[in-house]
């Protein structure tokens, strides 16, 4: 039987093992013990297997070793031109050189597990593909002149690819499953994260479950605190002291502005009479100046004795002013002299009234109210917002759940080409249900 055929024959058909075939069902968390088994038997079987063909590539890398030895001290034989034997020397360093490089590279390793056979086939396949591209050229030149030491070279050469070819039909056998095992392996790890991910998530999400309904009861609480508050006395004094004094407030825009009416038809003539006096045309005393500018400014602050000095003022015949308006400047002016006084006395009562209210409604005690009126808003507040993050905390969960699904598909999808009668429990909190291959 030729050493093809016994590869073939040997990796063709794996029959799996009696415990294999048996394994009907498979708990999860049991899959990556199961799948190292899997795993360090493939090693196993494929260290078996290629033994033979390393020591055969020993003993090739040390034939070959000796003819580049030989290649490298050959000596001149025959008549040759000297352009050749210059030209076939420089060429056999190349070979040399190239062949020495080959032989520290593909050395065998000591670790021969799976993953490192095939590292080792990649690398040393490269290797020889690299130096017979590399020396191609220069054995032309050799071979004319060290025609037996380059043939033995070559052929040392020739005599390792059959050995990789065989190497890498082992390797090839094997890769599917030693790749599928992997990825169910990775698959695994992820489901593994996931759950973790999803119960930290769950129990999370229970936590603000809880501390929620302990913020609504606490919120249900301050509502109601501040709503019999609202109803105690305390509230209903100071909801009739904000009336009263709201009241108070309306009695004196009234006083001001019934004051303020006795001034504001002056206000043209007092304007002009500015005019007049800063202009040097008419001179008022500094005392009239002041109250003049207070009595256009703000009249409810002018002294009633403003105006029967405003009454001779308009009387003076010094004043530059049309006779029909002066005699109405007039009646208005004498009719401030007779209700200014009353009304001011009026006014100074209704304000004096206001400011009792607002002083007393400034004293009382509403820090209570106001305590309760920002606990409640911060609880609302904290309410709302735990709200949220249970939102967020849901979408995660979902987007969680869906990755992990298909995950698990994934996983199973690898499993069914490993053992297709296999059945994987997954956890109960994860799903109920029991997975299996169709």
């Amino acid at each position: 039987m030729s050493r093809l055929k016994w590869i073939k024959k040997l990796f063709g058909k794996k029959e799996s093992s009696d415990v294999e075939l048996g394994l009907k069902e498979i708990n999860f968390e049991d899959l990556p013990a199961w799948l190292d088994t899997r795993s360090q038997k493939i090693s196993f079987r494929v260290e078996k297997d290629v033994s033979g063909l390393l020591r055969e590539l020993d003993a090739s890398l040390l034939a070959l070793k000796e003819s580049n030895s030989r290649l490298a001290d050959a000596k001149v034989e025959g008549d040759f031109d000297v352009r050749v034997v210059k030209r076939a020397k420089s060429n056999r360093e190349n070979v040399t050189k190239q062949v020495t490089m080959l032989i520290d590279k593909i050395r065998v390793k000591e670790n021969r597990d799976f993953r490192a056979l095939e590292s080792f086939y990649g690398t040393a396949t490269q290797s020889l593909n690299a130096c017979l591209e590399h020396m191609n050229q220069s054995f032309r030149y050799t071979r004319g002149v060290f025609s037996e030491e380059s043939k033995d070279v070559s052929d040392s050469l020739a005599s390792l690819g059959p050995i990789f070819n065989e190497l890498g039909e082992v390797i090839q056998v094997n890769k599917k499953e030693m790749d599928t095992i992997e990825a169910a392996h990775s698959d695994t790890n992820k489901i593994q994260e996931l759950l973790a991910s999803i119960a930290a998530e769950e129990l999370e999400f229970e936590s603000k479950n809880r501390r929620i309904q302990a913020l609504k009861a606490e919120t249900s609480e301050a509502s109601q605190a501040l709503e019999d508050f609202r109803k105690g006395p305390v509230w209903q004094s100071l909801q009739n002291l904000q009336a009263e004094s709201i009241a108070a407030r309306e009695k004196l825009r009234k006083a001001e502005t019934g004051l303020s009416s006795l001034v504001l038809p002056l206000s043209g003539h007092l304007s002009r009479i500015k005019k007049l006096h800063e202009s040097g045309r008419y001179t008022l005393k500094p005392e009239v100046k002041k109250q003049l500018d207070i009595c256009l400014e703000a009249p409810i602050h002018v002294n009633p004795s403003f105006f029967p000095e405003l009454q001779k003022i308009f009387e003076d015949n010094a004043l530059d002013m049309q006779a029909q308006k002066k005699e109405k400047a007039l009646l208005q002016v004498k009719t401030a002299i007779s209700n200014f006084p009353e009304r001011k006395k009026e006014y100074l009562e209704v304000l004096k009234e206001f400011e009792a209210k607002k002083a007393e409604l400034e004293s009382s005690d509403t820090g209570k109210l106001v305590e309760l009126e920002h606990k409640e808003a911060e609880l609302l507040s904290r309410t709302r917002s735990l709200e949220e993050d249970i939102v967020n905390s849901e979408k995660k969960l979902v987007a969680l759940r869906e990755d992990l699904e298909h995950q698990k598909k994934k996983l199973l999808s690898s499993l069914s080409l490993l053992n297709s009668d296999l059945h994987v429990n997954f956890p109960s909190h994860v799903s109920g249900e029991r997975h299996e291959f169709g």
